[in-house]
């Protein structure tokens, strides 16, 4: 899943980060021309998200507590806001095999790759790609259907993303260089949120967020993005 953590950092950068949150999308144009097929019932995989401290020469450090608070904040955030704006309902995973969980890591890895697509040309926002916004051919394959088999859910919510967190000593050394003129960049994250369709892969909404001030360890920051997702969901509530 180290690969999550790459494209993020690629995808970060060609994102203006704000403090406020602005959430983009892609949607699959066959999920906005019928809303009554839009999912009622969706499982949460667990969250791919890493979390980095940058120290003060600019090197990341994982940090396993943090992603840990992380990943809870954003099952419950996820769970939580989905209900209260009536998007779906989020189910929770089943207990899987040793076998059976390594289908699911090798199927969240080809939707890492997929994102990827998704969120450079399924946009649709350069004129070369503008197609795709309407050809939206984006898959997984058939391959996750146990999960509707095992929870009777519609479709699986795949949350991926890294957030990279400034040390005191970066926040020290970026005051210091403001004092030279140098501007040192602090902390910056990159969530995405998408939703797949469990008995087809059809790839049927993605939700984009980058902020340079959003701490993934807090819950009223993580409540924040997963909100601004979810107001990208198409239809009304």
């Amino acid at each position: 899943m180290m690969r999550t953590v790459c494209a993020a950092i690629l995808l970060a950068a060609s994102v203006t980060a704000t403090s406020a949150l602005a959430a983009m999308s892609a949607v699959n144009p066959a999920l906005t021309q019928n809303f009554d097929a839009r999912p009622k019932k969706v499982v949460l995989l667990p969250p791919q998200v890493f979390v980095f401290e940058l120290s003060a020469g600019g090197v990341p450090t994982r940090m396993a507590d943090w992603e840990a608070a992380a990943r809870d904040n954003l099952v419950s955030a996820a769970t939580r806001l989905a209900r209260d704006a009536s998007v779906f309902e989020v189910l929770a995973p089943p207990t899987l095999d040793p076998a059976e969980q390594e289908w699911l890591d090798a199927h969240i890895g080809l939707y890492d790759r997929v994102a990827q697509s998704v969120f450079v040309y399924g946009r649709g926002e350069q004129s070369a790609w503008a197609h795709k916004k309407n050809e939206f051919d984006y898959t997984v394959g058939p391959g996750l259907a146990m999960l509707h088999e095992r929870t009777g859910a519609d479709a699986a919510l795949i949350v991926l993303g890294a957030d990279f967190i400034s040390s005191g000593g970066r926040k020290a050394a970026f005051v210091a260089g403001l004092a030279l003129g140098i501007i040192m960049p602090l902390g910056q994250s990159f969530m995405t949120a998408g939703v797949v369709d469990l008995k087809t892969g059809d790839v049927q909404w993605m939700g984009f967020d980058s902020s340079s001030s959003m701490d993934s360890r807090d819950p009223a920051d993580v409540d924040g993005l997963m909100r601004a997702l979810y107001q990208t969901w198409p239809g009304t509530r």
